[in-house]
This record gives structure tokens, sequence and C-alpha cells, in this order.
């Protein structure tokens, strides 16, 4: 009972404070686009990708996040293009993201840097009949009457990656928009700021055969008024047709990746993580499963955008993430 008025008050608390956390996916290595702009067009030609998480099971009003990417590269890879949309469901809120992006990418030798923008449209409604209040009258919220509000902001990425490593710096909703609810009735308006979320990412592949692939990354997010969020995830790839690995983030979660690549191009991906914060004692585990689709669309006989001999030191094949 007390793990449900915690989550309660932090859920209804929101309401009221300036920062508002981006929706976070264990499986983040498999869409660093959705944390940074800079990725997009890094992948394939053609790349899709969607993902459903579900969070804290058997708690009433948990997370619930979906979300879908696509993105692509043109002109020998020098320009991408990419858009996403995720719908995140907590409690009285409901959330739904959408965006487009514009990635230029410069090419040298053993590298490329990828730098991306991206527009975003936000849309959040409240839903004042999910919310329980110990005084019936209080006029702070209105628990009868939902209210839709909506805004408009912007993010950036800077990337630089080959098949062996990348390192990526990330500025979501950049401009600091708010949402106002109930305009017309001062005694429930309320305001939601969407504070922007910086992230930190890196990774490295190693092998001593290339039929085992490890693949090591890191993840670091912070947003203002919300703890710092750090990941570490190891992954073990093997012929490129099977995965099996970890997550851990301290005083949060400990998380299992399994998964299976087919012929190259489709990944089906599943996790599970294991609470290790205080909340431990009052939800169940986060179930989350992701599907990919990528394809160099029959150019990697013509050579035009070459992938597999992108980088002058490559030394892996191509792998999905």
């Amino acid at each position: 009972m007390r793990g449900k008025i915690f989550l309660f008050l932090f859920l209804v608390s929101c309401f009221a404070l300036n920062a508002q956390q981006y929706p976070w996916l264990t499986q983040y290595r498999s869409n660093l686009y959705l944390f940074n702009p800079g990725f997009c067009g890094t992948k394939r030609v053609i790349d899709f990708r969607l993902f459903y998480r579900n969070q804290w099971t058997g708690f009433e009003g948990a997370p619930k996040t979906y979300a879908a990417s696509f993105n692509a590269r043109y002109f020998k890879g020098k320009l991408g293009t990419g858009a996403y949309v995720f719908h995140d469901n907590i409690g009285p809120f409901q959330t739904t993201n959408a965006s487009l992006t514009f990635a230029f990418h410069l090419k040298f030798d053993d590298v490329e840097m990828s730098v991306g923008m991206q527009g975003n449209y936000l849309s959040q409604r409240f839903d004042g009949t999910k919310v329980t209040l110990h005084n019936q009258i209080d006029r702070g919220i209105n628990q009868y009457v939902g209210d839709n509000s909506y805004c408009f902001d912007g993010s950036f990425g800077l990337v630089l990656y080959n098949d062996r490593f990348f390192f990526g710096f990330g500025a979501i909703n950049l401009i600091g928009s708010e949402m106002v609810y109930y305009k017309t009735d001062p005694s429930h308006r309320g305001k939601y700021k969407n504070d922007a979320t910086y992230s930190i990412g890196a990774g490295y592949n190693f092998a001593e055969n290339k039929d085992f692939i490890f693949e090591n990354s890191i993840m670091a997010l912070y947003t203002t008024g919300v703890p710092f969020y750090f990941d570490y995830t190891l992954r073990l790839h093997i012929r490129n047709k099977f995965f099996g690995g970890f997550s851990f983030r301290p005083g949060d979660a400990i998380a299992l990746h399994l998964g299976v690549t087919v012929q190259n191009a489709l990944q089906i991906g599943y996790s599970y993580d294991i609470t290790t914060s205080p909340l431990a004692a009052y939800v169940g585990g986060t179930h989350e499963i992701k599907l990919i689709f990528s394809s160099n669309a029959g150019t990697d006989n013509k050579h035009k955008h070459g992938i597999n001999s992108k980088f002058l030191k490559q030394k892996f094949q191509y792998l999905i993430n």
C-alpha cells in the first residue's frame, strides 16, 4: 500500500514540477536514434524499428511505452532522414511525441561523424478521472474532466562512429516548451515543462573470433530535477544469429537480454528488468520487446553504400544491434 501511495504522489507531483524525464528503453542500444538525432541514417539504407515496454508489471497505472522509428541514408550516405513516434502511458498522463530528423554525415577514412537536427511535436492528455483524492472537494485537480495540451520543441545530436566504436552526445527538447492545462479555468490551471534531456553514450565492439562479438555500451541521461540515469550493457552476438547479455543500472534494475537475427536483416529481441530499487517490494519486473528490419535495399552489390566495406580498418561485418 505504501508503494502505491508513493507512486501516486510521484505521478501527481509531475503535474506541478518543472521537469519531465524522457522515457527509457532497456534495449536503448538498439534505438540510439530515440535519444540522439545524430544517429539518424547511420544504419543501413532503410531501417525500421518497433518497441514495446511494459514497466513494473502488476502495478496499476505503471508506465507503458510504445515506440516506432524509421530512418534512411541518401546520396552515398552523406545525408540521413528519419522519423519516430512514441506513446507513453503513466497513470493519468498520456504523452505522444512525434519527430522529423535531418542528419549530415561527414565521412573520413576510418570514421564517420554525424550531426543531427530534429523537430519535435509533443501532445499530452491529463485524465482527471484516474485520480483519487483524499479530499474529494480539493480544487487543486479537476478529477472529473480531462484536458489536452501540446507544444513544439527541438533536439540536437552529434555522433562519431565506425564498426568498432561510437561516441555520441544528444540534447532533447532544448527549447523547454511548456504545456498548459485548463487555460480558461484559473482554479485548475497547471503547467508542465519539458526540460531538456542530455545524453552521453559510448560503445565498443571487440572479438578474438569474429563469430563471437562482444558489444559493450554505456548511456547516461540527465534532466533537471530528475535523478541522474546511468546504464551499462554487455551483449554477445553469436555468428550474427543469436545474442544474449545483461544491463546494469545502479539503484534501479538488472536486465537480461535475448534475441535472434534472421538473414542479417530481421531481428527480434526481448529483455526483462529485475527491479533493485526500493520499489521492488511493490512491483513486478519490466518486459520489453523489439522488432527490427534493416536493409541496404539491393545496393550492396552496386557498392554504393557498401556498409560491409565502409571503413578503412573495418574489422567486423554489419551488426543490426
